[in-house]
């Protein structure tokens, strides 16, 4: 449950919490708790049984222990009541910033040692007093069970005052893992106003932008600005700018990491809390619709959308398992299939040559295969899935100028009746578009065919080839 929550949550999540934090909800919070807290709990309850067993032995041998005992669980009840509220407060703490609290807690630890001492003062107190007082009535053998039991008695309420604390700090482990995964902020999978079934041969690719703009989020300024265009299905369309201009962000945009409806939106998350940051701001939303064949894609169930548009993208993405796994995640395709899409990236003589061909296992992040092979193997994921729209961020700019044909040639063949939106700053890669979108400070400061911008000499396409 915390780690569906976790994958469902929202972009700014992610953008605003460290990855140590939500590294140590899955271990620092989880894993002590699974391997201590039982452990605790029998122990506290052993010292309960054993605080009883020896009152009631003192109580037998000499009923005056009472008087002088119930005092001192006062003063031991002060001492867990004020220990349990620091250290309480340094474990809520501590997991947002542990380097900064722990000379905190050796100041702690070192004031431990005094609590240790006091309380054993007081018991040595509390036992010349029974002693004193109770002389004259007490054999030998009642002076030692008194006295040896005294002595436990003070020492077993030290631990438990321990083991109390030591559960109540591990309860804030507790109420972290129930905040993500109860209470973390969600994507939303449908729109608040409304939602739309899309028929099954949806999408065809027709891709439309109106007046889009958005930030990541409050605070930060504008990444697109009134973004508008319109792709036919079947287009082949380059898009470029220098750096910053917001290329990248129209996929946030289409992908709905970003919403653009403002009901959509999740609450923002406290970059030093970890928690929702309910601050109003004065600021204008993000507004602006995108269509897909005239449908709102905010009104689209979000696994349905994702899983209508394919993305290859620069760092190409393979998961431990097999490589039939991660060519065919969904396992719809045979065999069969799956070799014949492998011929069309040429990479079914290097797959064939391995020991267990498709049932070969793929190493964390793909290391068993060069870059330029993982890319091919996205690419023939892609084609497998049967995307009318294909989305490529940067997928040529990390490999060699042998893999980068290959993959012209795969566009060339393999997509010619989908939609295919070429993110690059190769203008190479770019260069055999239908047309060619430039962007600039988050606009778009140019749409029309490779020839007409070349050509252009006052173009900002031309001023990104001569620069």
């Amino acid at each position: 449950d915390l780690l569906n929550h976790v994958m469902k949550a929202p972009n700014s999540f992610f953008d605003t919490t460290p990855l140590g934090r939500i590294v140590n909800r899955f271990s620092g919070d989880i894993i002590p708790n699974d391997q201590i807290f039982i452990t605790i709990f029998n122990g506290s309850i052993s010292l309960w049984l054993g605080i009883i067993g020896y009152v009631v032995i003192i109580a037998v041998y000499n009923p005056l222990f009472l008087a002088f005992g119930l005092p001192s669980l006062v003063v031991f009840y002060y001492v867990l009541y004020k220990y349990r509220i620091t250290v309480r407060n340094m474990s809520r703490l501590s997991a947002i910033s542990r380097s900064s609290v722990l000379s905190h807690f050796n100041e702690t630890v070192t004031g431990v040692g005094q609590t240790s001492l006091y309380s054993s003062f007081l018991s040595s107190v509390f036992m010349a007093g029974v002693v004193i007082i109770g002389w004259n009535q007490m054999d030998a053998s009642r002076i030692y069970i008194a006295i040896n039991s005294a002595v436990w008695f003070a020492e077993l309420c030290l631990q438990l005052i321990q083991q109390i604390v030591e559960n109540e700090s591990r309860m804030t482990s507790f109420e972290r893992i129930r905040f993500y995964s109860k209470k973390l902020p969600q994507e939303n999978s449908r729109s608040e106003i409304g939602s739309i079934d899309p028929p099954q041969n949806w999408p065809q690719g027709n891709l439309v932008y109106e007046n889009v703009s958005f930030r990541y989020r409050n605070g930060l300024p504008y990444v697109l600005k009134d973004v508008s265009f319109n792709f036919k299905a079947g287009e082949k369309i380059g898009v470029c700018g220098r750096n910053g201009a917001g290329n990248s962000s129209l996929l946030f945009a289409l992908f709905r990491l970003i919403e653009l409806d403002p009901k959509l939106q999740p609450k923002m998350i406290d970059a030093n809390t970890g928690f929702p940051n309910e601050t109003n701001r004065n600021e204008e939303p993000n507004k602006g619709r995108i269509l897909i064949d005239g449908i709102d894609i905010s009104k689209v169930d979000l696994q349905r959308l994702r899983s209508s548009v394919a993305i290859i993208p620069q760092d190409p993405t393979l998961f431990t398992g097999t490589l039939r796994y991660n060519l065919d995640i969904g396992n719809k395709c045979n065999d069969d299939r799956i070799w014949e899409v492998l011929r069309m990236v040429e990479m079914q003589e290097v797959i064939s040559n391995l020991p267990l061909g498709l049932d070969t296992q793929v190493a964390e992040g793909g290391s068993n295969f060069s870059a330029g092979q993982r890319q091919l193997i996205c690419f023939g994921r892609a084609i497998l899935n049967n995307c009318r729209i294909v989305v490529m961020d940067e997928a040529t700019a990390s490999v060699d100028l042998e893999t980068d044909a290959k993959i012209q040639k795969t566009i060339r063949e393999q997509f010619a009746d989908k939609t295919v939106i070429i993110i690059s700053n190769r203008l190479n890669a770019i260069m055999n578009s239908d047309r060619i979108m430039v962007m600039k400070n988050g606009r778009v400061a140019e749409l029309d065919t490779p020839e007409q911008l070349k050509n252009n000499t006052g173009s900002e396409f031309n001023k990104l080839i001569k620069s």
